[in-house]
């Protein structure tokens, strides 16, 4: 057999095989799961549900806010003279900053439990993957050694993500007509569905191997060759599950007062929390599986890496 004939062979088994990867990766991540119940339990107990109490927290506390500066725009937009619009911003302003106030506020603690149970849960997954049994003691262990690498990663994901979220709106806003807009945005919001495949493997491959940073990403993005429709799917899906979670939560908020005082805001805040706490819960058992079926994505991905440079190597010595 040719080169060629093998390169068309492994393109098509590629091409094949894509739909019926995804249910198998699932399906593998179950069974990892299902077979390390203690420590992935343990892990959402202790940092993934504090993470979803956190995270929740923030957004009811600055709900209020942002309905206030939405109604203050809207009020800015119907002036009748400069001055008073520039009054009303001044105050949106006001607000804004005490949106950012509460953000940082909140920054420290969720980031490090983030890092937290990126770290464990890739830990313990590639613990799993080999046989063994991971356990609290190794991802504690694997954290103290590899936390650096993991947080230059995420802050240089978070950058190009950021930077790659104003490309279609800057895009869209030049052209008036909202079929164009919308194609924009359509296309714009696949193709970040698919950078955050990569950044997720990226974020992976630093915890896994001694990579990190712009180093961790192309290795990331090389591992996907031949994978990365089920890498869109799979990132697909928690992006769609994440949005349901926070169109209910929206929902929730909406139905409270948005300009309550800040005395108020505490008591909705926990009332908010108690009413959905399901929600919490759903939400960090969420966060936790999708760095499960990300992990072991990560692993089929290295594993047909090998396959495929061994592959290459044999058709390079036929030749």
């Amino acid at each position: 057999m040719s080169e060629r004939d093998v390169i068309l062979s492994q393109t098509h088994e590629n091409c094949s095989s894509s739909f019926f990867r995804t249910p198998k990766i699932l399906l593998q991540s179950l069974q990892i799961f299902l077979l390390n119940k203690q420590i992935f339990f343990s892990i959402f107990a202790l940092i993934t549900l504090p993470l979803s109490f956190l995270l929740f927290s923030l957004s009811l506390s600055s709900h209020p806010l942002k309905s206030r500066i939405y109604h203050l725009e809207y009020l800015a937009s119907l002036a009748a003279t400069h001055f008073e619009a520039r009054h009303v911003w001044k105050d949106s302003r006001e607000d804004a900053v005490s949106i950012f106030r509460t953000k940082i506020l909140f920054f420290p603690l969720s980031y490090a439990l983030s890092l937290l149970v990126a770290v464990s849960v890739v830990n313990s997954v590639t613990i799993a993957v080999n046989g063994k049994r991971p356990t609290l003691h190794s991802a504690v262990t694997a954290f103290k050694l590899t936390w650096k690498r993991p947080l230059v990663t995420s802050i240089l994901v978070y950058a190009l993500l950021l930077a790659y979220v104003q490309v279609p709106r800057t895009l869209s806003a030049v052209f008036p007509s909202p079929a164009p807009s919308l194609f924009i945005l359509l296309v714009g919001s696949v193709v970040e569905v698919y950078l955050m495949a990569v950044m997720s493997l990226g974020m992976v491959v630093s915890i896994a191997e001694d990579r990190f940073g712009w180093d961790a990403i192309r290795v990331g993005s090389g591992l996907m060759g031949g994978r990365r429709v089920s890498g869109w799917v799979l990132t697909g899906g928690f992006v769609l599950v994440t949005g349901l979670i926070a169109r209910e939560v929206e929902k929730m908020v909406d139905d409270q007062d948005p300009f309550g005082k800040p005395s108020s805001t505490v008591v909705m805040v926990a009332r908010g929390v108690v009413d959905k706490v399901g929600l919490v819960g759903l939400y960090g058992a969420v966060v936790l599986w999708g760095y499960v079926v990300t992990t072991v994505f990560y692993c089929d991905c290295r594993r047909h890496y090998g396959n495929k440079s061994e592959n290459d190597n044999n058709v390079t010595l036929a030749v």
